[in-house]
């Protein structure tokens, strides 16, 4: 994520040319350019502002540190409460429907995925 977040700055810095209008870079050719620019300064100066500035703003704007921490905080402090349910829930369907993914069958997943959904919606009422 930080160096897809490099990129960007990379760009703004003037590190990567994006190319004249019209006959601009391909995202390829600016990927390219910015990742070996994020290689270098992660391995030869790892204190680079641009690196720093590049997992900050990871941190900020993609992770959101801030209401991640007192998510973490409020849960520290919560009371753990372990429940054996009588049959999956909701959050557990798609972990169901990898596991049957695997199993080998004449019926296509697809074909599975509905028949799994209608048994639980019928015994949900």
């Amino acid at each position: 994520m930080a160096r897809r977040q490099f990129r960007e700055i990379a760009r703004i810095t003037g590190l990567v040319f994006p190319g004249f209008p019209r006959s601009g870079k391909t995202a390829r050719q600016l990927q390219a350019s910015s990742g070996l620019f994020f290689d270098v300064f992660t391995r030869y100066d790892p204190g680079n502002m641009l690196l720093d500035q590049a997992y900050r703003e990871v941190l900020e704007r993609q992770l959101e540190r801030s209401r991640l921490g007192v998510s973490l905080k409020r849960l520290s402090e919560s009371r753990v409460m372990v429940k054996d349910p009588e049959r999956f829930t909701p959050l557990a369907f798609p972990l169901l429907v990898d596991r049957t993914r695997n199993k080998l069958s004449s019926e296509s997943l697809a074909d599975r995925v509905k028949r799994m959904q209608l048994a639980l919606e019928r015994a949900a009422g």
